[in-house]
């Protein structure tokens, strides 16, 4: 069966989701990877990702890239092992081993992928992506901001108007992206866009755990993600001694105002769509519905947004509903405006003098460890 994959390698998760051609139609998005966003690379530069990675990280520690998605565009390359490796190509090979067994699953190739960036970056650092692509096997991959594919998976559920305004914050495990745009005739047209550390909820928490019933933070940290969760739903966890919503709420108050402190420069705008992880704590719509006067909307799964809005973003638009939005959005009243120009918003910094070698990128395939149809239960 044809289908389209959307990519979202963020800073803690890697997801992917994929619209299947059925008969006429493409169908609704669905996420077929969600796993911790860690690489290994073996000496003989074969790759796996996920679960098996942090695996391997056990034994071979120095083998274990996390974080190199944001760092594209950084002159200084990655050590892994004794060999050096550009960020721009660690994130396009995991890119291609999460098509890789995305096909396996699927039985075929993609027809086309589309792979999410942050809304901060210009034409150098979509560059070196795009040539990594290339050199990884995937040549003509669509690049696209989190926030325009997050606001794709928004206009499954509704219609925005021509002309309105939206505010997209994307509350990931590293960083807050928030985003304004703008519904064009045929697309969303980024119009301004903040960055920000994300707050350490999960550490923060570990050390109030730690705190009541004793213990190490560091110990206690992946027991805290688990009960951060699990608190969204219910109103107390068991850690083990007792958590309720009401005190974790309390003591992460002051992080998450100034996470969504940037939406109140954004005037005028008609929604607010909150995505990412953290975005399911329900004192985070609380919040933003306090300090803006505007509608509020929780996307149903905040933390695959992106990789859903990516996949619908990458079917043919010959194929896709006259309302969906284009694949290369363009400001209007610029019909001259090369495509590549529409999110600059930064210098190019200068490309580095000195090649450092070895930078050949590690190879993508390999004999696949799990399919990329099962899920983590930790996802977030």
């Amino acid at each position: 069966m044809r289908y389209v994959l959307g990519i979202d390698i963020g800073g803690t998760r890697i997801k992917a989701a994929v619209c299947r051609r059925a008969g006429e139609f493409w169908g609704e998005p669905e996420v077929v990877c969600s796993l911790e966003s860690v690489l290994h690379v073996a000496p003989d530069a074969t790759v796996v990702a996920g679960p098996e990675a942090r695996r391997r990280a056990l034994v071979e520690p120095e083998r274990i890239a996390r974080g190199f998605s944001r760092r594209v565009g950084d002159d200084v390359p990655m050590l892994l092992g004794d060999e050096l490796y550009r960020p721009d190509s660690l994130t396009a090979v995991v890119a291609g081993w999460v098509a890789d067994q995305v096909a396996e699953a699927e039985g075929g190739e993609a027809d086309r992928i589309a792979l999410t960036h942050p809304p901060s970056w210009g034409r150098y650092r979509r560059a070196l992506l795009n040539d990594a692509l290339n050199e990884a096997g995937i040549p003509g991959a669509l690049l696209l901001p989190n926030s325009i594919a997050a606001a794709e998976s928004l206009l499954v559920r509704e219609r925005v108007e021509v002309g309105s305004l939206l505010a997209v914050c994307r509350l990931g495990g590293e960083y807050v992206d928030t985003a304004l745009l703008r519904r064009g005739p045929a697309t969303f047209e980024l119009v301004a866009h903040d960055e920000q550390l994300a707050p350490a909820l999960d550490d923060l928490l570990a050390e109030h755990v730690a705190g009541r019933f004793g213990g190490d933070p560091a110990e206690l940290r992946d027991l805290c993600v688990e009960t951060k969760e699990l608190l969204s739903t219910s109103p107390e966890v068991d850690v083990p001694g007792r958590v309720t919503r009401t005190e974790f709420e309390r003591l992460v108050r002051p992080l998450l105002t100034i996470s969504l402190a940037p939406l109140e420069k954004y005037e005028q705008v008609s929604t607010v769509l909150l995505v990412g992880g953290a975005a399911r704590i329900p004192l985070v719509a609380r919040l933003a519905e306090e300090s803006l006067d505007c509608r509020v909307v929780v996307d149903p799964d905040p933390a695959t947004a992106a990789c859903r809005g990516a996949a619908l973003a990458s079917r043919p638009p010959a194929e896709a509903p006259p309302e969906s939005t284009a694949l290369v959005p363009r400001v209007t009243g610029y019909p001259d405006l090369d495509p590549d120009e529409v999110y600059d918003a930064e210098p190019a910094p200068p490309r580095p003098p000195v090649v450092l070698t070895p930078l050949e990128p590690p190879r993508r395939r390999f004999v696949s460890t799990r399919r990329s149809g099962s899920r983590d239960e930790d996802d977030e």
